[in-house]
């Protein structure tokens, strides 16, 4: 920023018009003696552009601005930035009651950048009012108030109490001059992150000595153990089905073990009763007679089945039945040969005597001889058949029913029902096995409640932690707001002391200013005739007026310290607080249809435990259907 022209009226201690011209002007001096306003020119250049001047300690105090005698006045100033030329101006107006405020300004930018803002060039309006100019100027030089006042302009008392003050104090000026008690506030903040993140540092270092034999030769070592467990993990896979046949044969000897342990137990509990030796021979008996009888079944057995293959392997029944009717005809044929023979004799008695008779006889004698041919022939298969049944009937005669017959086939039965039984058994516990398994897959899986269960836990104290995180919050934003109310005490009271010393340092100035008054000469200030001297002033305590400013600007930094803390503090606490919720909010979201029967609902710890053992329940009775299913096989 370059001044070109400032114009003032009715400002400071220029109650008429004035004007300074910087056009030209590479360097420039204000010279003059004291009081001839060379500090109201650099005021009057910087309440046109802000509209407060640095000395008067307030950014809001403007009754200074304007001159004891005038009830307007007005500041413009023209100033070239970046190639381009523009005019800023504020009017002061007193009111009745003699409070003074800023009653118009505005920032221009003139179209010639040549000229000089005269009421026939035109301009390009970019702010109204006192705030807009202000904000306008900032964004357009780029330097807020404090900044300009720290860079730009340094302050007239400020310089003299640097010059003065001793080291120490001369620091602390410079400090404040130059706003560099930000690095303060960044230190603290930087020793308490480096603080945070050498403990993080330590964590980690002593994370990474639990790493210390993470070398190539340990690398190399696990590489081979990682391929013996994938060598070892693909037997396993091989051996699935074995270790299943012999998970089926450990459960089945498992359940005969437990029930020959039942029966252990109890056959320890018996005591020898009296007359066992008798019983033991009578046992013995009857050991020997079921073993007798037991042979005789099985010969009876055998008997049985010599017999059923001797009847398999006779002739059917329809020759049977032909031999007997053959056999029939053949007695029937036996009763007549008596009477055959007869006629045979007879007929060869009349066969001498029938000798005519001879060619009709011959062809019933072929014809009977034919028939006797036939007879003779049916009667040699008829005997042989007769003979042949006589045996088997015979064999047949000698068949008889073995005995235990009876008790076989009570035995029979016994085993039938006990198989129907036995059947039914099977088939009642092959349903209660496959309700078991429906029931089994029906049932959540057991990897998802224990996540659910270990969220569930993590949701319980994350939720404690946003809780104590929200404490902290609040506790912080009380400590904020405390030390927010100290930071606006210790302004009041150094603004106060300000006040106070700008005060003593004009007592001063007028103190100073009074030996070069000269009745009836002008004033070197207001340049108006002096009529009568003043009285004279008593001398102000300027040092005391120092040193409380000094302390309370002291208090004022101790106290803005404070706040910068405990603002860090709510800041991390609101962190914390965020973290935490976002963990609640995470939990609750996994948790969200954890159980199937619960809906969206996030289920509490006793509801997944309760889902947990109705799943170990379920595994349960699966398990014991599944061995009832075996034992009924």
């Amino acid at each position: 920023m370059r001044p070109v022209l400032l114009e003032m009226a009715g400002f400071g201690s220029f109650r008429l018009p004035t004007t300074v011209d910087f056009a030209g002007a590479e360097y420039f001096a204000l010279v003059g003696s004291t009081g001839a306003g060379k500090s109201t020119v650099i005021d009057a250049l910087t309440f046109a552009l802000y509209g407060s001047v640095p000395r008067w300690d307030n950014s809001r105090t403007v009754a200074l601005a304007l001159a004891p005698t005038v009830s307007r006045g007005t500041v413009r100033l023209v100033f070239d930035v970046g190639g381009e030329r523009y005019v800023a101006a504020r009017e002061l107006r007193r009111a009745a009651t003699g409070s003074v405020s800023v009653r118009s300004a505005r920032l221009e930018r003139l179209r010639d950048a040549a000229g000089l803002g005269g009421a026939d060039e035109e301009t390009e309006p970019l702010a109204d009012g006192a705030a807009a100019v202000t904000k306008a100027v900032e964004d357009l030089l780029g330097l807020p108030f404090g900044d300009f006042c720290t860079c730009v302009v340094l302050p007239q008392g400020d310089f003299a109490e640097f010059l003065h003050t001793e080291p120490r104090k001369r620091q602390e000026k410079l400090v404040r001059i130059l706003g560099l008690g930000v690095y303060d506030v960044i230190a603290r903040e930087a020793n308490s992150e480096a603080a945070a993140q050498r403990q993080r540092a330590e964590v980690l270092s002593e994370q990474l000595g639990g790493y210390a034999d993470a070398t190539e030769a340990a690398e190399r070592d696990a590489a081979a153990r990682v391929a013996e467990l994938d060598a070892l993990a693909e037997r396993v896979v091989a051996a699935g089905p074995e270790l299943a046949t012999a998970t089926a044969d450990l459960t089945a000897a498992d359940a005969l073990a437990d029930r020959l342990q039942a029966e252990r137990r109890q056959l320890t509990t018996l005591s020898v009763p009296g007359g066992l030796a008798d019983l033991d021979a009578r046992q013995r008996a009857a050991v020997t007679d079921r073993e007798r009888v037991a042979e005789r079944a099985a010969t009876a057995e055998a008997a049985d089945t010599a017999a059923r293959e001797r009847l398999a392997g006779a002739p059917s029944r329809g020759p049977l039945e032909q031999a007997r009717r053959d056999h029939a005809e053949l007695a029937g044929l036996a009763a007549e040969l008596p009477g055959a023979r007869e006629r045979h004799e007879k007929a060869s008695a009349a066969y001498a005597t029938a000798v005519g008779d001879a060619a009709d006889a011959r062809a019933a004698l072929d014809a009977a001889r034919a028939a006797r041919d036939t007879a003779e022939a049916a009667l040699t298969a008829a005997q042989d058949a007769v003979r042949r049944l006589a045996g088997e009937r015979q064999a047949l005669v000698a068949v008889a029913v073995p005995a235990g017959l009876d008790a076989l086939e009570r035995r029979r039965s016994a085993a039938l029902d006990a198989l129907e039984t036995a059947g039914t058994a099977l088939a009642a516990a092959e349903t209660r096995d496959a309700e078991a398994r429906a029931a089994l897959a029906a049932a959540p899986q057991r990897g998802p409640l224990e996540q659910a269960r270990r969220d569930r836990r993590d949701l319980d104290l994350a939720v404690r932690e946003h809780h104590a995180a929200g404490e902290r919050v609040t506790a912080a934003a009380g400590e904020v707001a405390a030390a927010a109310a100290r930071v606006a005490d210790t302004r009041h009271r150094l603004e106060h002391t300000q006040a106070e010393r700008s005060e003593a340092v004009r007592a001063g100035v007028a103190a100073t200013l009074r030996p070069a008054l000269v009745a009836g000469h002008a004033c070197p200030v207001c340049e108006q005739t002096v009529a009568t001297l003043p009285a004279p002033l008593p001398g102000p305590d300027l040092a005391a007026a120092e040193r409380a400013a000094a302390a309370a600007a002291q208090a004022h930094d101790e106290a803005r310290s404070r706040e910068a803390t405990a603002t860090a503090e709510h800041a991390r606490a609101t962190g914390d607080a965020e973290r935490a919720a976002a963990a609640v909010e995470r939990l609750q979201s996994a948790l969200a249809g954890a159980l199937p029967d619960a809906g969206a609902a996030i289920p509490g710890a006793a509801e997944i435990d309760a889902a947990l053992a109705a799943l170990d329940r379920s595994a349960q009775a699966a398990d014991e259907a599944a061995a009832a299913v075996r034992r009924a096989r």
